[in-house]
């Protein structure tokens, strides 16, 4: 599944957030990420979590973010609880150079599940 913001939603640059779905095992589903994660494509990451989340184990590869904002990071809290609450997991994989900053200096990279 792609899912991309409409022109008219995205602000003064532009970006889009394409959400790529797969299936790699049956209770495993992982979302590929790229473009931009901010209060625009916010919304749509929420709807594509939804699905799966808390039912099966999900896998957020974020290589392909080049920006992520705290609107982003609500969205990754709220989604590692609401899988801990449905015994699942939530792996936040592959983070780009500036989500991993990200992660540091907000003092998140201890509580979300990260790996590289």
């Amino acid at each position: 599944m792609k899912v991309s913001r409409a022109p008219e939603a995205s602000g003064p640059i532009g970006a889009v957030i394409e959400i790529d779905r797969s299936r790699l095992s049956e209770g495993v589903v992982t979302l590929r990420l790229a473009g931009d994660l901010d209060m625009f494509s916010v919304p749509r990451l929420r709807a594509a979590l939804a699905d799966s989340i808390g039912r099966c184990d999900v896998v957020l590869d974020l290589s392909g973010v080049a920006f992520c904002d705290s609107s982003a990071l609500r969205v990754f809290v709220d989604a590692q609880r609401t899988s801990a609450a449905g015994g699942r997991t939530l792996e936040l994989a592959h983070p780009s150079r500036a989500v991993r900053e990200l992660f540091e200096v907000s003092g998140l990279r201890g509580v979300l599940h990260v790996t590289t």
